[in-house]
């Protein structure tokens, strides 16, 4: 952010810190492909020159995109899904497409997560299909101990076969602003 030169909002106290957020933050190991930063500015810049500064301190391979203004006294993004996407070994097609239409006929799926709790992860999927080897799957974003992607791989018994031949991306990140929904 020094780099950039943009007049960016610090913390008060001992330590300053940039005043920025990260509305849905990745899991350690997944790429993502379309994040979302919320920047705060003590004053107003265009979104062309916030995009041109930024873009010309990023490094290589972190580009900016987009830019969008919210005013003061908007409540911060809320996170409501995320997309992600997997391709499927050619010799595990079959048997997945199977798991996940059973996986979907069901209301409810119940899972134990890593930390020991129980979560439904039919109920974290919004969506999820198999085109080809192309598992796409949309994940609510709700607060508590909500199952994730790792829950749904391992209902679909392809959790073993993460990170070595299933590499997940998030292709999306849904956001609406808690004001008006959008």
């Amino acid at each position: 952010m020094r780099r950039a030169q943009l007049p960016v909002s610090m913390s008060e106290g001992f330590h300053p810190k940039v005043r920025m957020s990260f509305p849905s933050a990745l899991a350690l190991g997944v790429a993502g492909e379309e994040e979302v930063v919320e920047l705060n500015l003590t004053e107003p810049v265009a979104t062309e020159e916030v995009l041109q500064k930024l873009n010309g301190a990023s490094y290589t391979g972190l580009a900016f995109l987009s830019a969008i203004p919210v005013h003061a006294g908007r409540k911060k993004a809320a996170h409501v899904a995320s997309i992600f996407e997997m391709t499927i070994p050619g010799e595990l097609v079959e048997i997945t497409a199977q798991k996940l239409a059973a996986f979907l006929a069901e209301s409810s799926v119940m899972v134990v997560k890593h930390n020991g709790k129980t979560v439904d992860a039919r109920a974290a999927v919004n969506n999820m299909t198999l085109d080809g080897n192309r598992l796409q799957m949309e994940l609510a974003a709700t607060a508590g101990a909500d199952a994730g992607f790792r829950e749904v791989l391992d209902v679909l018994d392809l959790r073993e076969q993460l990170f070595r031949t299933i590499f997940p991306v998030r292709t999306k990140v849904l956001l609406c602003n808690q004001q008006n929904d959008n």
